[in-house]
């Protein structure tokens, strides 16, 4: 959580490398912030030798039977290349809407009481 936090407060835009299992959890956690507008940062992936294109076919086909919003779909930028990648990234508008309206997420509107300080 803590290189989440870092990554959120620095302005500009940061790369995620993929290895494992918990680190796609990383990926789709980030379009998932993006989604929801915590953050309004490309997520980039670099995909060598076409290594993630499954993956990529996958998020392709859940845009078009409607399981992902078409325009989020585009939050997710990749490219073979880190030259193309980072280019890619540098040129990222967001292009859509949030899923949800911040003030839907925090927990001070889902009605619950922020907890207690801990005693010292």
């Amino acid at each position: 959580m803590r290189g989440k936090q870092r990554w959120l407060d620095d302005p500009r835009h940061s790369s995620l490398f993929l290895g494992g299992y918990g680190t796609m959890e990383e990926l789709l956690e980030m379009i998932t912030w993006s989604q929801l507008g915590i953050h309004n940062k490309p997520v980039g992936l670099l995909n060598v030798d076409g290594y993630y294109d499954t993956l990529l076919a996958l998020f392709d086909k859940g845009a078009r039977e409607g399981f992902i919003n078409a325009d989020c779909r585009h939050i997710l930028v990749s490219a073979p290349t880190a030259a193309e990648l980072l280019t890619k990234m540098e040129q990222y508008t967001r292009s859509h809407q949030e899923v949800a309206p911040a003030t839907s997420w925090e927990i001070s509107e889902l009605g619950y009481a922020k907890a207690p300080p801990a005693d010292g």
